[in-house]
């Protein structure tokens, strides 16, 4: 059922971007503002394989630099979560001389994050704070809407990651999404 929502969203996302008109070059320059939705698929959790879903909200207050806030929610047999943070990322430009196949761009990027997480595992109730790193590239499909995918790795303050019949401090997951840039 996950996965059939997970399928649903990036189909939504994808036609959402094609009713997006192309500019001159993407846009992850001062003043634009980006509206992101996404899923982290996590190979190990408590039930095996495990989507979440976030939505996330960024200005870009300098070239290629955004700082924004972030929602999220995820849930399986064994957790279910809900976090609140802020989020901030640096957005790559590669050299002009370079021009994608199929697009408009390819940006590399890497973020930082501190959320709030609450979390039920196993009907234990745990909140923490949660630091994250991410690394990643957006496929600009036009010049205001992009997919984009990313490694992501997550360390809280306490254990609130199901791992097996465990949870732990720390959780690696990759994501796709959507970005979407006015």
């Amino acid at each position: 059922m996950n996965r059939r929502i997970q399928a649903l969203a990036l189909a939504a996302g994808i036609a959402a971007a094609a009713a997006f008109s192309a500019h001159a070059e993407a846009l992850v320059t001062k003043g634009s503002s980006e509206l992101g939705i996404g899923g982290n698929l996590d190979f190990k959790s408590a039930v095996g394989t495990d989507v979440s879903l976030g939505v996330r909200y960024a200005y870009f207050f300098w070239d290629q630099i955004s700082l924004g806030g972030t929602v999220g929610v995820a849930d399986n047999d064994a957790a279910t979560s809900f976090k609140i943070g802020g989020v901030g990322e640096y957005n790559f430009k590669l050299s002009d001389n370079y021009q994608p196949v199929i697009g408009t761009d390819l940006v590399p990027f890497v973020g930082l994050g501190l959320s709030y997480q609450h979390v039920d595992i196993h009907h234990e109730k745990e909140n923490a704070l949660v630091f994250t790193t991410e690394a990643g590239i957006k496929f600009f499909l036009t010049d205001s809407a992009a997919v984009i995918t990313s490694g992501i790795f997550d360390l809280a303050t306490k254990d609130i990651f199901p791992d097996d019949d465990d949870a732990n401090k720390w959780n690696f997951a990759l994501n796709l999404g959507m970005r979407f840039y006015f």
